[in-house]
């Protein structure tokens, strides 16, 4: 009798595959969704540096600050979420990447868009990179204690 080696056989093969690409796929959107959740942020850098290039309302409960380049397709809609989930008109501001090197620097941008929230102290608090939903973005301001909506 002829025995059969699982590892030629074609549909051991396929199933092997696609269990590796299942794996893969999985392990993809898990970190895709971590990298996307608004999380605590660890620069020590405020709000000040900011309102040196930009106008910003320094008495707001919360500033939001979304990095943006004239390039970018996904930073419009951004901003009108942004500006729909905010408690006060003023407390959105963007920054022009191209325009304000230094601050992209500072403050690590590496994509756009890159949204900051910052509390009424003036201290960063959270940080989401690429357009965000409200449900994320509501979920960024209550992180910084300002979300009452």
């Amino acid at each position: 009798m002829a025995s059969v080696n699982p590892v030629a056989d074609p549909l051991t093969r396929l199933t092997v595959v696609l269990l590796v690409l299942a794996v893969v796929a999985a392990a993809w959107i898990a970190l895709d969704r971590r990298r996307r959740r608004p999380r605590a942020a660890h620069n020590a850098s405020g709000v000040a540096a900011i309102a040196a290039a930009v106008p910003i309302p320094l008495d707001a409960r919360h500033v939001v600050v979304q990095f943006s380049g004239p390039h970018c397709s996904a930073c419009g809609p951004s901003e009108r979420m942004w500006r729909s989930v905010v408690a006060e008109p003023d407390a959105f501001v963007t920054v022009d990447v191209t325009e304000n090197l230094d601050l992209t620097r500072t403050f690590g941008v590496l994509s756009t868009p890159t949204s900051l929230v910052f509390d009424a102290d003036g201290d960063l608090r959270t940080r989401l990179t690429g357009p965000p939903s409200a449900a994320r973005a509501r979920e960024a301001l209550a992180l910084a204690g300002s979300f009452d909506r």
